[in-house]
């Protein structure tokens, strides 16, 4: 059983042992929000596994892609769910709307989280959902990229991370293949989006290169009792 909640899920949650993600790819801001529709009727009426924690959907700000994020606390139920025809992870292809494209679900760890150093107290409520996906050659390449990349940031902007508006940096690491997944959660699109051009694109280019992805937004969650 689920209901939807308004919170943000909690990324960082100890008790997660495994997320999935899927990114498709759409035309235009009306098939966008007819694509997150879909997700959230499935889930509405999916089975729900005691397992699965929250879902969640993001749309990306220039009406691209749409973004999916489950938590679970068991990667064998994870895994389970994708065998399970018409289960909650497995809804129909491409979301039942034409013109969209799913890059398929994959199964992701958190692997490491850096914070902001500039935060308020209260921490100001996350707006702006930066997300990227890199390929790499297996799960020790992609956690070597991730902390090659930080070592860099911390040698060209210092350690203390005091960018204005930056909360959270999430980093992923793929269970299957190493795929590095970056979720980051800013204050606003305007300051993520400077942050973007000014660090991250130099620090990819100088790493051999890599899309910095798009920019997204909270559109719901599903929470189930372990939520």
């Amino acid at each position: 059983m689920s209901q939807r909640s308004d919170a943000l899920p909690l990324i960082d949650r100890d008790d997660v042992d495994a997320v999935l993600v899927e990114v498709i790819s759409v035309e235009g801001p009306e098939r966008q929000s007819a694509v997150a529709d879909a997700i959230a009727a499935h889930w509405r009426s999916a089975e729900w596994p005691a397992e699965l924690v929250s879902v969640s959907c993001y749309t990306s700000t220039d009406g691209n892609s749409v973004l999916t994020y489950a938590q679970w606390l068991s990667r064998a139920a994870l895994r389970e769910s994708l065998r399970r025809e018409g289960g909650v992870s497995r809804g129909e292809p491409d979301w039942g709307v034409a013109g969209a494209r799913s890059q398929g679900a994959v199964p992701f760890q958190l692997y490491r989280v850096v914070r902001g150093g500039a935060l308020t107290d209260p921490a100001p409520v996350p707006e702006c959902f930066p997300a990227a996906v890199f390929p790499m050659a297996g799960v020790e390449a992609g956690r070597q990229w991730i902390d090659g990349l930080l070592a860099a940031e911390e040698r060209a902007e210092g350690e203390e991370r005091a960018y204005p508006g930056a909360i959270a940096a999430n980093f992923h690491v793929g269970l299957d293949d190493g795929s590095v997944l970056v979720l980051s959660e800013w204050a606003s699109e305007k300051e993520a989006a400077e942050h973007i051009d000014e660090v991250i694109q130099p620090l990819l280019e100088a790493a051999g290169g890599g899309d910095a992805g798009a920019r997204y937004i909270h559109r719901l969650t599903f929470a189930g009792a372990a939520g």
